[in-house]
């Protein structure tokens, strides 16, 4: 019996996780089950006051019900309708959100989806590289058809619910280039798979995800779903602010205190990114030691806003200098109002610069000047870039516009790029297709000539 009780050694566990003994809590005298740790919810932080990890305190402020999501009432109906009609139970189905950065796409695909009895699985693209069972290094695009197969075929034991689905937020870029491939995935899927899987794509102006790989044809063969939600509005932000100021003060009132000024001047900047509205109304509470806190808000002395961001570059203000001149407002404080959104603020620029240019050669310096930031701003292998573009925009702006018209100008949204580009590239299809094939306007011109010269021969 002595020997039946010594521990083995040479067992070494596979499992990466601590022992039973500490995870476990003691049995009550009222119940017989065992009560593991709680996870990290809102509820467990009532208490804490000294929280300083963001990813934790990013989670403290998670939505927890439906009300409290930053998209609009019709796409949550929208998005059931799908998890209770089109998400059939062992039955491939696919549905793609699409929409702007931050404006609550996947949040809502992961509260709705456990309101809905779904286990979510979500695909991280990996960075380090893998091997197969023949010790051979898989490439990305297998990795994730792997992945793919498996988490829609088979049902995880780890998981809560009857149901599950297959989130996929970054798409391996292998695809990218290699369409064939991504179409011969959704043919294997549609034949063997049993989940739903749900494709978040986020629409930037240098992404052509939704034109080439989930084009509507794509769509339209395989029966995918496609909900687009817009940006957020300015009262879903103020609602989600407030609701996060209530927590942040509560876990981590040691490291930061958000008042409501702070909430103000936050929605004064925000063009519709709940994300980065939260991460800055954090970064902007903190409590710096040494420094009263009238003066923790922020670095600039002033709250610069999108439309009056506008109106500076599009009617620039001049002064004298000696023999020269300098603009009342700084184009390089300007530019870092809008450092994280400069791509929405040169859309806005396109849309609004004629309406304050007098002549023509200032309008055809200004086109070029807006042509060459767009450009810098497609070229995504470098962030950087997109601050150049919106720094040299704004500054090639203010100076080609000499003498702005004065007069009253409302500032105008920009148009959906998304449509636009649609229509031209199915008019550069059409029209590689007038040229590579003969036009039906031209066959039926030949019958009708071919029908005249018969008519003629029998006549005569």
């Amino acid at each position: 019996m002595a020997q039946l009780k010594r521990k083995s050694s040479w067992c070494v566990p596979s499992f990466d996780c601590e022992p039973a003994s500490k995870t476990l809590v003691k049995r009550t005298s009222k119940g017989n089950e065992n009560l593991f740790d709680k996870s990290f919810t809102q509820d467990s932080f009532k208490k804490v006051r000294h929280e300083t990890s963001l990813s934790k305190l990013l989670e403290a402020c998670e939505p927890q019900k439906s009300s409290e999501l930053a998209i609009s009432k019709q796409k949550q109906k929208e998005i059931t309708d799908w998890f209770q009609c089109g998400a059939l139970r062992g039955q491939p189905s696919m549905l793609i959100l699409s929409g702007p950065s931050g404006c609550g796409k996947t949040a809502a695909i992961k509260l709705l989806a456990k309101e809905n009895g779904f286990d979510v699985i979500e695909w991280i693209t990996p960075i380090d590289p893998a091997e197969d069972e023949n010790k051979h290094i898989m490439r990305q695009g297998d990795r994730f058809e792997d992945h793919l197969i498996r988490a829609t075929r088979y049902h995880t034991v780890l998981g809560s619910c009857s149901k599950q689905l297959l989130l996929v937020k970054d798409l391996p870029n292998v695809y990218q280039e290699d369409h064939k491939a991504f179409f011969a995935l959704l043919e294997n899927y549609f034949q063997i798979g049993k989940q739903p899987v749900i494709f978040v794509c986020t629409e930037t102006g240098n992404s052509r995800l939704m034109q080439t790989l989930f084009a509507p044809a794509i769509r339209e063969k395989f029966g995918i779903r496609d909900i687009s939600v817009n940006a957020a509005t300015q009262t879903s932000i103020k609602n989600v602010l407030k609701r996060v100021s209530n927590i942040l003060n509560t876990v981590a009132s040691d490291m930061l205190h958000v008042s409501q000024h702070h909430i103000d001047e936050i929605l004064s900047n925000s063009i519709g990114d709940v994300r980065s509205a939260v991460l800055n109304l954090i970064f902007i509470s903190l409590k710096v030691p040494g420094r009263h806190l009238k003066s923790d808000c922020g670095l600039r002395g002033e709250t610069l806003g999108l439309l009056r961001g506008i109106g500076r570059v599009t009617n620039p203000k001049r002064e004298s200098d000696g023999n020269s001149f300098k603009f009342v407002h700084d184009p390089e404080e300007i530019a870092g109002y809008f450092t994280s959104h400069s791509m929405v603020f040169v859309q806005f620029l396109q849309e609004n610069y004629l309406n304050t240019i007098r002549t023509l050669e200032e309008a055809s310096v200004a086109s070029d000047i807006l042509s060459l930031a767009e450009v810098f701003n497609s070229e995504w292998r470098d962030r950087n870039l997109g601050k150049v573009a919106l720094s040299y925009c704004i500054r090639g702006l203010m100076l080609a516009n000499e003498k702005p018209v004065t007069a009253w100008n409302p500032v105008r949204k920009p148009r959906d790029t998304q449509n636009i580009r649609r229509c031209l590239i199915t008019a550069e299809k059409q029209w590689y297709e007038s040229i590579i094939k003969p036009s039906s306007v031209s066959k039926e011109s030949e019958k009708i000539s071919d029908e005249d010269t018969e008519m003629t021969i029998v006549e005569d």
